[in-house]
């Protein structure tokens, strides 16, 4: 039998993970802001260009431009309003130069303060604290990561998902044996609906909403169905009422913006038809799955959610199948791992391996799919997988005959990392963590490429 731990050795524990805790958050942001002064220094007008000391119209801000127009003068268009509008309250910008200057250093600033809550989101849902970094390093220090930086609209719509995330995971799992658990309770319903409404004015995300929930309830069935116990502490009925609340928070916050579009342009569905007017219309272009016409991260974006997906498919048939253990091949020399630079051909290249050439191939053995997906029949975790992944699917099945911003969509927020950590944490195959971490070594050196094309004027993505 144990020894009770002292309250002393209690405290000392608490503060070493908290000294731990704030030294990852600032190594993470230590990194990101040597890196990006490093690269804009050594352009040169790179760093003129991130402190807008020269004119507007002699560099290509890309979305950043239409969101400081905005700021000045608000109109109904493809493009959101609610971060022009903060903007606008706070800096009160007289000229689009004014307005670009304050959402640059205003996006920043919003990023680099909402790290602690990301590791700390990430540490609550993952609940592995070594997975939990990956994932905050893969999201911090990603190439995507630059959209946090340049006055897009990416910091504060990650910030404020970062509370939406958390703020469900905790309404998810409050045990109701605690005192004053149901007013807290409350408070959390009032904030998801808050929060739902607020990202749905922030940028277009009512179809990734309601498509998220549909899937979230979709695979929490399938799992009752296959395996009652597994899906015993999903708590339907306060399930339910978190869906309802993001499904109408959500239809609230676009309606607000509706309105705006009816109110100025006479056309409720602006935004939409905005889109439509860009080129962008349904779709089936299945040479993209070969080449994106635009940058290789783009195709990276489409098959990381597709993979998942497969993955959680994967477990669902086996658990029907009542399988009590499953097989993962992975290759046995290092180096065919850089066949990862085409998702498609790597997969291809694994099939016919495993079929024909076993001896090139590792077999790792993987715990029964109960077990997995007992740890990822999380309403949170679920809706993170779907509301990121949708992000690729409508870019695949409504695009211009490109991938443009693929990778921006699915990695340009926390939803994917949480996907990215949970499905590693569940599988727990050390093969896949390590690998993972490459990718993370990898995605800091395309980080540091992005901004050498900022400062250079070249597409972003």
């Amino acid at each position: 039998m144990g020894l009770p731990i002292s309250s002393t050795a209690m405290a000392d524990q608490r503060f070493a993970l908290s000294r731990a805790f704030w030294f990852k958050v600032a190594s993470v942001a230590g990194v990101y802001l040597l890196l990006q002064a490093l690269i804009l220094l050594v352009t040169g007008v790179g760093w003129q260009k991130f402190w807008v000391l020269q004119l507007v119209e002699n560099f290509q801000y890309w979305d950043a431009v239409h969101y400081a127009t905005l700021a000045v003068n608000p109109v109904c268009g493809a493009f959101y309003l609610l971060w022009p509008a903060l903007v606008r309250q706070i800096a009160a910008p007289v000229d689009v130069a004014t307005a670009m200057s304050a959402m640059i250093l205003g996006s920043e600033l919003i990023f680099l303060g909402s790290l602690p809550l990301a590791l700390f989101t990430f540490e609550r849902i993952v609940r592995n604290r070594s997975l939990a970094l990956l994932a905050f390093v893969l999201y911090a220090l990603g190439p995507n990561a630059i959209f946090y930086a340049i006055g897009y609209t990416e910091s504060l719509f990650s910030f404020l998902s970062l509370l939406f995330l958390l703020s469900l995971y905790t309404a998810e799992q409050l045990d109701f044996s605690e005192d004053q658990s149901k007013g807290r309770l409350l408070v959390l319903y009032g904030t998801i609906f808050g929060l739902s409404v607020g990202l749905n004015l922030l940028r277009p995300a009512l179809l990734q909403s309601w498509f998220a929930i549909a899937f979230s309830l979709t695979t929490l069935l399938l799992l009752r169905r296959l395996s009652p116990s597994t899906a015993r502490d999903t708590r339907a009925d306060r399930v339910i009422t978190l869906t309802l609340l993001i499904g109408t928070g959500s239809a609230f916050g676009y309606a607000l913006y509706g309105l705006f579009c009816w109110n100025t342009v006479g056309n409720f569905w602006g935004p939409f038809q905005a889109q439509v007017e860009w080129g962008r219309a349904l779709a089936f272009r299945p040479w993209l799955l070969l080449l994106p016409r635009s940058l290789l991260m783009d195709l990276h974006a489409l098959y990381a959610p597709a993979l998942i997906f497969l993955t959680l498919g994967w477990l669902l048939f086996a658990g029907y199948c009542q399988r009590q253990q499953m097989t993962l091949r992975l290759p046995r020399q290092p180096w065919l791992y850089l066949f990862l630079v085409h998702p498609l051909v790597f997969s291809g290249m694994m099939v016919v391996l495993s079929k024909f050439a076993k001896q090139w191939t590792t077999a790792i053995s993987i715990r029964s799919p109960e077990k997995v997906l007992s740890e990822l029949g999380s309403f949170t975790v679920l809706y993170a997988i779907a509301f990121s992944g949708v992000h690729s699917i409508i870019n695949f099945l409504v695009n211009s005959g490109y991938l443009y911003s693929t990778a921006r969509h699915y990695f340009g927020s926390p939803y994917a990392f949480i996907g990215i950590g949970a499905v590693l944490a569940a599988l727990a195959v050390p093969q896949l963590n390590r690998l993972a971490w490459v990718m993370a070594a990898v995605g800091l050196i395309w980080l540091g490429d992005q901004w050498l094309h900022y400062g250079t004027g070249q597409w972003l993505g």
